[in-house]
């Protein structure tokens, strides 16, 4: 998908108060994990039986938790910040029904989670519980949204310090000038040659008789790298000094609140 490689993990955790069965599940999923490859987008989702809180985790766990924990919560908090991992769910501030996972018996919790790794922190957009759904279950569907950006495989290749090889591109705009259609139509009608009837040469040849025709009569765009940016002021170099400063603050003194500020920056 989208040139990307995946690897999605469905998970069913023991219930609280089984510590054996809880130590050996997070085992066999550490195992796992350390057989994915580095560069894989990973994602894990399930039951999980632990309620985490809302005590932050920078980069791991959000302040849009429930307030209540439980037992698990301690395994679950220490394998995702040791896997580098974020529980999508507890980054999004929602109404509760969009929030519990869980319901039964008068009671709710959040247990089902979502959680990815680092490849996919710039890509993940929400995290919710969708209510309604057919389904003969008293766990909520738990869905994240995800944006991606289209990339086509290109090689780039260096010739200058402003100027790149991309796959060619014509200048198509020339061709509303009737003069330069006129000539296009005459270089296209010189190359064309008989089709013979087989599908895969006639193809090419038609193929080639239009990339040479519009190589002579409109040519190639040239491609050049732009500086995306131009400027610099006295309002940028205050901002970054700021930035700065915040993060110095920061590892002096981690509590949230200087990490709220930095973020801020």
């Amino acid at each position: 998908m989208l040139n990307r490689n995946f690897t999605i993990v469905g998970v069913y955790a023991s219930v609280e108060g089984k510590e054996q069965d809880t130590e050996e599940f997070y085992r066999e999923l550490q195992q796992i994990m350390d057989k994915i490859h580095k560069n894989e987008n990973i994602i894990l989702a399930g039951d999980f039986n632990g309620r985490i809180g809302n005590q932050p985790i920078p980069e791991c766990i959000g302040t849009y938790g429930e307030q209540v924990t439980n037992h698990n919560r301690a395994t679950l908090r220490d394998f995702c910040a040791f896997n580098k991992l974020k529980i999508t769910n507890s980054f999004y501030r929602h109404k509760d029904i969009h929030k519990f996972t869980w319901e039964a018996r008068g009671t709710k919790s959040v247990i089902d989670y979502i959680i990815i790794n680092d490849r996919l922190k710039s890509n993940i957009e929400d995290t919710r519980v969708f209510r309604g759904s057919e389904i003969d279950s008293d766990h909520k569907v738990v869905e994240s949204k995800f944006k991606f950006l289209k990339h086509a495989k290109h090689s780039y290749k260096k010739k200058d310090k402003t100027t790149y090889t991309k796959p060619p591109s014509f200048k198509v705009h020339l061709l509303e000038q009737e003069s330069i259609r006129t000539l296009y139509r005459n270089r296209l009608k010189g190359k064309l040659t008989p089709l013979i009837g087989e599908i895969d040469t006639d193809w090419l040849k038609i193929k080639e008789a239009i990339t040479k025709a519009a190589e002579e009569s409109i040519g190639y765009k040239t491609w050049k790298n732009w500086k995306w940016l131009r400027t610099w002021n006295e309002e940028i170099q205050r901002a970054i000094e700021e930035k700065k400063a915040s993060y110095r603050k920061y590892l002096q003194n981690k509590t949230v609140d200087y990490y709220i500020e930095y973020k801020r920056h």
